[in-house]
């Protein structure tokens, strides 16, 4: 084999060929180097629009955990404001208020159900990952970082886990905590029990709001409200341009809601009674249109996903009619009269409507 070669490599010498060989050779070698360099190339662009694609998945469900943060944030704004003016009354002109309704008045001030709220953002973020060569990506991660460091911070934020220092001294005062509507949880207190505090000590209560006492705790406990909601806003408005920077970076994100139903007393009652979710169908999934036909009774309902409470939604606060309004995150429980509706929840633009069949 090497003399053939050796003949070869003579004659190539002989005949003057070798340099032509040369460049031959060299050129197989540099096209077999551009076609290695070429398929790595090819093998690095699809591992990194592979990871853009996971990136991007990942986005969208972060996406959606945050929107329903800015909702939840909306929401306590909007709940906290209604304190402070309930406690301005209180403060400056008790008189004003039903001297049988002061005491839900003191403890409706008092009630929060927003401390416990865990955000899932935190889950979907530790997947994302930097892109040194993609400075738009890394921005929008910082971002992302800024926004769930605020909303971790009121954990550890005095004025939004503070002892509720309201309740504890009205029931220092022996002022007893409001009944629970025994039929229904859900549906909070029973005010209708006119015995439940007597009028002794509602007269009490009237003169011991007018005493420095009471003043000082109160107002007290209004100051704490006006800080709460001062975090709802900075987190509300951090929220909402994570939102926007995220919708540039994918224009087309989705709105995703899995498994939505409808539970209450109208249907088979709430959980604590054994009901569970009426599933509703999806007819747009692009905008988040869900859509159900059903018969109702007296009651009441609200919407969740996925037979949990973790995603749910009811009516807003101090809303006047019930069969059509905003989807409030966590909101109050939907009034229904009895008969046959045709519904529909939007939750792109988180609105609800009960249209009446019959």
């Amino acid at each position: 084999m090497l003399n053939f070669f050796r003949r070869i490599r003579k004659q190539l010498a002989q005949d003057n060929q070798f340099r032509r060989y040369f460049r031959y050779a060299f050129g197989e070698v540099a096209l077999i180097m551009i076609g290695i360099f070429m398929a790595l190339q090819l093998q690095n662009w699809n591992e990194k629009r592979k990871e853009e694609i996971e990136f991007n998945v990942i986005l969208e469900q972060l996406y959606n955990a945050i929107i329903y943060d800015v909702d939840k944030f909306s929401n306590q704004l909007d709940y906290m404001s209604y304190h402070i003016e309930l406690l301005d009354n209180i403060i400056n002109t008790p008189d004003s208020i039903p001297i049988q309704y002061l005491p839900y008045s003191l403890y409706n001030a008092s009630f929060d159900n927003f401390r416990s709220y865990q955000s899932d953002a935190h889950f979907y973020a530790n997947d994302l990952n930097s892109d040194y060569a993609n400075t738009s990506r890394n921005e929008l991660i910082k971002q992302i970082t800024g926004y769930l460091n605020l909303i971790r911070s009121a954990e550890t934020n005095p004025f939004e886990i503070s002892t509720d220092i309201l309740t504890s001294f009205l029931i220092s005062e022996d002022l007893a905590y409001p009944e629970l509507n025994r039929e229904d949880l859900n549906e909070g207190w029973n005010t209708d029990d006119p015995l439940y505090y007597s009028q002794a000590r509602l007269l009490r209560l009237q003169n011991d709001l007018k005493t420095e006492k009471y003043q000082a705790i109160i107002k007290t406990y209004r100051s704490q409200k006006i800080a709460y909601r001062r975090g709802a806003q900075a987190k509300y408005n951090h929220g909402t341009a994570v939102l926007n920077l995220i919708k540039a970076y994918i224009p087309d994100v989705r709105v995703i809601y899995d498994n939505v139903g409808i539970i209450g007393t109208s249907l088979g009652g709430y959980d604590d009674v054994g009901g569970i979710s009426t599933p509703m169908q999806q007819t747009d999934a692009e905008r988040g249109i869900w859509e159900a036909q059903l018969f109702l009774k007296k009651g009441t309902v609200k919407f969740r996903c996925n037979d949990s409470w973790l995603r749910n939604w009811g009516a807003d606060f101090g809303q006047d009619s019930y069969l059509k309004g905003p989807a409030v995150p966590d909101g109050n429980n939907i009034e229904i009269k009895e008969g046959n509706y045709h519904i529909v929840l939007d939750l792109t633009n988180y609105t609800y409507e009960f249209t009446k069949l019959d």
